[in-house]
């Protein structure tokens, strides 16, 4: 498959890193580095408030690690996942019908992500783009069923339809769009993730004793004996995505609910004002509130001082 994106590269693609704080689309950007590819920016579409305050904070370190352009993506009119959601509530309610984002209505994904990251491809000029994504076949029985490599369809012009991946590229003419998206590290498994930045699950083992002993987190650089993922992992999270997210297991959903209040009392007046749940077997009310005390989060991060990594 690295053949097929090199003729490509050939043939002048712009290769671009999605990343969205998780371990898995940090892991691919340094896969994509160590093989050799050069990367023209770094993605991240902002949810707002739905996000951990920590996750563009770590994209942005992404960046300075590697010494990569980072673009901050968000919907044109500005609208965040939490304003979605309740525009959403406002128009279906009295209709019986759920609002909330759910594995069959997955339209944070689309409006807030791919959407928005579509206009920001057709946006920079270029003819001939590869997306990165950090899905992995481990994750769920549904993502193993992916193809690691297709068209861009929504993106591409209608000149490629029918064409393999293969043809379209073997085919492709300037002034014709042909967007491909990637799954680089699509068959890696968790441990292989983490070993891409010198980490191991034993490490997140004992970084999360010490989180729960101190409250502290020793964020480290790359190649550092320290943590060098997203925090939240260290909180106890098996997966980063929004905090609070409607696939997460109930334990990660009541990290998130833990380490930002705020957000969790908003979305928890919506399931009251709406009479809806935030999944249809699961209520943020059954969680153990947590008070703010000023801060969006109360782990402790001690940072080390940055030098070059590459």
């Amino acid at each position: 498959m690295i053949d097929i994106i090199k003729k490509a590269i050939v043939k002048g693609a712009k290769l671009y890193s999605n990343v969205s704080g998780g371990k898995d689309g940090q892991a691919m950007t340094k896969v994509l580095i160590d093989w050799g590819f050069e990367i023209e920016a770094l993605v991240h579409a902002d949810l707002g408030r739905a996000e951990w305050p920590e996750s563009l904070k770590h994209c942005e370190k992404l960046s300075q690690w590697h010494k990569i352009p980072l673009t901050i993506i968000t919907r044109t009119d500005g609208r965040d996942l939490v304003e979605h959601w309740q525009d959403r509530m406002k128009k279906l309610a009295g209709t019986g019908k759920p609002f909330w984002s759910s594995s069959a209505s997955r339209y944070c994904t689309s409006d807030l992500k791919r959407d928005p990251i579509n206009v920001f491809y057709t946006s920079t000029g270029y003819d001939l783009i590869i997306s990165c994504e950090g899905i992995r076949s481990q994750e769920s029985s549904a993502r193993a069923k992916k193809n690691p490599l297709t068209i861009r369809e929504r993106n591409s012009s209608s000149f490629y339809k029918g064409m393999t991946v293969e043809e379209a590229i073997e085919n492709f003419i300037p002034g014709k769009r042909l967007v491909l998206t990637w799954f680089p590290i699509f068959n890696f498994s968790t441990e292989e993730v983490w070993n891409t930045y010198g980490n191991t699950s034993e490490q997140l083992q004992q970084f999360r004793k010490e989180y729960l002993k101190t409250g502290l987190i020793n964020m480290g650089y790359i190649n550092d004996p320290t943590w060098n993922f997203h925090p939240a992992y260290v909180y106890g999270n098996e997966r980063v995505s929004c905090a609070m997210c409607v696939l997460a297991n109930e334990s990660d959903i009541k990290i998130g609910a833990k380490h930002n209040p705020v957000l969790y009392d908003i979305l928890v007046k919506m399931e009251i004002e709406s009479g809806f749940t935030f999944r249809k077997d699961f209520s943020l009310q059954t969680l153990t509130k947590i008070k703010s005390n000023g801060n969006s989060y109360s782990a402790k991060i001690k940072e080390h001082g940055s030098r070059d990594c590459i």
